[in-house]
């Protein structure tokens, strides 16, 4: 408790003199301060809980936060003045593992990153395009001639795959695996890659499971190549399941709905969303539980 009271003490402290400016500075210097202070309206809520924020990450104050956040958008979100000037129906951007944002407050973030005046030369913000499919649901493949699942290629996997992959599961992907053994020959590509939970990327070694690639995700039948990435499941029981890439923002995708649009108006405006997956949710495999003698003997 001390220690807290202490740091609150301390930091309404520096609060109070945020805009006492030193007199003894340049006239140049003084004036650029004078004027950051005035553009500084943050009230005092606010100033205490962002100075916080930089002392517990080990930033100066007003340095950026040295961190990536991937922001997914269609161009059409992005520049919506490329397109007539009018922003999408569905103006809305996706943070992987945090959720949707509405359209307008994702351009802010991207406008706020470019427009930082900071001279620190670590803050910098990229654009990456990530190209999809001829019908712009899936995202395409990205090879790596490396052993593991790095860079660019890692960042692919869990942005195509957020969850893992086994049907039944909905914890976050956080192992990136060749769905057919480097051991086997499989290749560190996108197309022989997939996201799965620790658990899951562990009991798939286990005898008796098969997983293999349906789909790459350009092995479509007919001319252009279509279709989302797919691998087939077979347990010990010789039961089959069947994973699909979820959509990216593209065809297919339904745009969950941010918290600021939950009203009247909003509602009654957007359509009813059309689920891609036809309702279909695979139940667990019976050998995933443990026998009735197994649990009492547990």
């Amino acid at each position: 408790m001390k220690e807290i009271i202490g740091a609150h003490v301390a930091l309404v402290r520096e609060e109070g003199r945020r805009h006492v400016i030193d007199p003894d500075l340049p006239d140049d210097e003084w004036e650029k301060a004078a004027t950051a202070a005035r553009a500084d309206t943050r009230d005092k809520g606010a100033w205490l809980a962002d100075r916080a924020l930089e002392l517990l990450s080990g930033r100066a104050q007003g340095q950026p936060q040295p961190v990536e956040v991937n922001l997914v958008m269609t161009d059409r979100t992005l520049l919506p003045a490329a397109f007539g000037g009018t922003a999408p129906v569905d103006d809305c951007a996706s943070i992987p593992g945090w959720g949707p944002i509405p359209g307008s407050e994702a351009r802010a973030a991207v406008s706020a990153v470019l427009d930082s005046d900071t001279d620190d030369s670590s803050a910098f913000a990229w654009l990456r395009r990530l190209f999809t499919d001829p019908t712009g649901r899936d995202l395409v493949a990205l090879d790596s001639t490396r052993r593991r699942f790095h860079g660019g290629l890692r960042r692919f996997l869990e942005l195509r795959d957020p969850t893992c992959r086994i049907p039944w599961c909905d914890a976050p992907a956080i192992d990136a695996d060749h769905t057919q053994r480097a051991t086997d020959g499989g290749a560190t590509t996108a197309a022989n890659g997939d996201g799965l939970c620790r658990r899951h990327n562990q009991v798939k070694e286990h005898l008796g499971w098969h997983v293999r690639v349906e789909s790459t995700g350009l092995d479509g039948e007919g001319s252009p190549r279509t279709g989302p990435h797919g691998i087939r499941i077979t347990t010990p029981t010789g039961h089959t399941y069947d994973s699909t890439a979820p959509p990216i923002l593209g065809e297919g995708w339904v745009p969950p709905v941010p918290d600021d649009w939950l009203d009247d108006v909003h509602l009654l405006d957007r359509p009813l969303p059309v689920d891609p997956w036809g309702g279909w949710i695979p139940d667990p495999p019976d050998e995933w539980f443990p026998q009735e003698d197994e649990m009492r003997a547990a």
